[in-house]
């Protein structure tokens, strides 16, 4: 059920390219237009920060370097990352060491597999050696998953388990390719074409709708869900093509126990 093996060095190499750097920006500058509307509280919103009573707690999963957890820190405590790559982790944690981070927050990442069954039914490490079956790693107040789903197995199970790390009433959030969105050839200068790209031969599929990314949602117990599409189309460059694409937002709070999702 994890996600499907990746070429890590070619990720982390992709992480510097300007297109990866562009579509980084874009998707905080999405998140920060929505914090609301996802579930995370701000200084003048709906939500009183001050009147919490432990930290806020953002699990940021498939975090890669680092990009959502540092564009969004001023509104959590604590930024916890997650992800399958060692050199993800390492970047992610090279530039939390050179982040301004106030007395009493904290940001980090461990290398793992969040969605293998192990990790969270047994307590058994999983194959990178971290264990997440303590209760540390239970009970945000909201988790993202940014640009992985679409390379997961089985989507339906994946978001279950992102469900499984919340609080009660607190949000997940998915972000990815709308399906049946991308406007192919436009001339590119330099790279590779599509099909060779790295990572390419690891997705299992093209993107989702509203309709399925909602039932899946709600399937994994969540209530409250909503999908928002981005202003604006995103870019893929690669050799001789760029490739546009449009990015959604899938959120969702889990239900209370007792409560009817339908």
């Amino acid at each position: 059920m994890s996600l499907k093996p990746c070429n890590c060095s070619a990720f982390e190499s992709m992480s510097t390219t300007p297109w990866i750097i562009e579509l980084g920006k874009q998707i905080v500058a999405e998140i920060l237009s929505r914090l609301d509307w996802i579930g995370i509280p701000t200084e003048d919103g709906s939500t009183d920060r001050n009147q919490k009573t432990s930290p806020f707690r953002l699990l940021d999963y498939a975090c890669g370097e680092g990009v959502i957890s540092r564009g969004i820190f001023k509104y959590v405590d604590e930024a916890w990352g997650i992800d399958l790559s060692a050199g993800m982790v390492k970047m992610f944690n090279q530039r939390a060491a050179t982040f301004e981070i106030p007395d009493g927050k904290k940001m980090f990442a461990v290398q793992g597999d969040l969605l293998a069954s192990s990790s969270a039914e047994d307590g058994s490490s999983n194959s990178h050696g971290t264990s997440f079956a303590g209760k540390e790693w239970f009970d945000f107040d909201v988790a993202i998953m940014s640009m992985a789903l679409h390379h997961v197995h089985s989507p339906e199970d994946a978001v279950k388990k992102l469900v499984e790390r919340v609080k009660e009433g607190s949000s997940v959030m998915f972000i990815d390719w709308v399906s049946g969105t991308t406007v192919r050839p436009e001339p590119c200068e330099h790279g590779k074409a599509v099909h060779e790209l790295p990572g390419a031969h690891t997705t299992t599929r093209e993107g989702f709708t509203k309709d399925e990314m909602e039932k899946i949602l709600i399937d994994a117990g969540c209530e409250d869900v909503g999908f928002a599409e981005a202003k604006e189309l995103s870019h893929l460059d690669f050799g001789e093509q760029r490739i546009w694409k449009r990015l959604f937002f899938a959120k969702g709070k889990k239900a209370k126990q007792g409560v009817n999702k339908g």
